[in-house]
């Protein structure tokens, strides 16, 4: 079974308890996690999240079967430094939905890599665990992550008001998608040459 897939200068690879401090650190900033329904965390909060994500991965790679939950590190592809982050999580009572998620680290911010993360989850889910579609959110104003989901092709499907409190400020969810046949035949066929 692949462990991991490269574009360019980056490498998508599964989530391994060496990456956890890496993680921890960056889910501990304030910037970062700005417009997230999570965080800042400490590293406890942290590495209690994503052991037991890691410990399936690894049980079921040890098996040569597909993780159920699929969390990957992303690295620049020659010295290994650390980009972020990014998952996909399968929707309950809908198989073959998965709501996609990536946190690029700061000192990373536009360099195209929440991008190139949103562009490998498109691939991994349409190819790798045959979805029939992505969902996406985010809150208000995060314009970064909006504006990447739309280049990606997900449709906006709609808002949920007053979703989360954060500082004593209300924020909106918004919600969107991406389905399988919106996908063009010649764009998956790009990116199968990229990943495969």
């Amino acid at each position: 079974m692949k462990l991991e897939w490269s574009k360019d200068n980056i490498v998508f690879s599964y989530c391994t308890e060496a990456d956890l401090k890496e993680i921890a650190e960056m889910l501990s900033k304030e910037s970062v996690c700005k417009y997230m329904f999570f965080g800042p965390n400490t590293e406890e909060d942290t590495i209690a999240y994503f052991s037991p994500l890691i410990s399936s991965i690894e049980e079921s790679l040890k098996e040569d079967k597909i993780p159920h939950i699929n969390v990957f590190t992303i690295r620049e592809k020659d010295t290994g430094e650390f980009i972020g982050q990014c998952a996909l999580f399968p929707i309950e009572f809908t198989n073959g939905n998965y709501l996609i998620g990536y946190q690029i680290d700061d000192s990373q911010w536009r360099k195209g890599y929440g991008s190139a993360a949103c562009e490998f989850l498109i691939y991994y889910a349409f190819n790798v665990l045959d979805a029939f579609r992505i969902t996406g959110d985010c809150t208000e104003g995060n314009v970064g992550s909006e504006k990447i989901m739309i280049r990606s092709g997900f449709q906006s499907e709609g808002r949920q008001r007053k979703y989360w409190l954060h500082k004593g400020k209300w924020y909106d969810r918004l919600l969107f998608a991406l389905l399988k046949e919106d996908v063009s035949k010649k764009r998956m066929q790009s990116l199968r040459a990229i990943y495969t």
